[in-house]
C-alpha cells in the first residue's frame, strides 16, 4: 500500500467579512462547515479561536493545491 502525503502549504484565519461572503456564496450556515477543534495543532499554529474560519491550502497530487475551510470549535 502506498501513501501520498497531503502536506499543508498554508493555514490562515480568514477575516469575518470574508467568512460571511464565503458562507453566502456556498449558501450554508457556519455550523455546516467541517469542524476543527481549537486544540488541533493547525488551529494552534495560527492562534485560532472558536468561531473563526480557517482556510487550509493543501498539496494535491492531481490538482496541485486544494483549498478547504474549517470552522473552529471549542475543544
Amino acid at each position: 500500500m502506498s501513501r501520498v502525503s497531503l502536506g499543508v502549504r498554508e493555514v490562515s484565519v480568514i477575516p469575518k467579512e470574508e467568512a460571511k461572503e464565503l458562507l453566502k456564496r456556498l449558501r450554508i450556515r457556519p455550523w455546516q462547515l467541517p469542524w476543527i477543534r481549537s486544540s488541533d495543532p493547525l488551529a494552534k499554529l495560527v492562534d485560532a479561536k472558536p468561531g473563526d474560519v480557517l482556510k487550509i491550502v493543501r498539496e494535491s497530487p492531481t490538482a496541485g493545491e486544494f483549498v478547504v475551510y474549517r470552522l473552529v470549535v471549542p475543544g
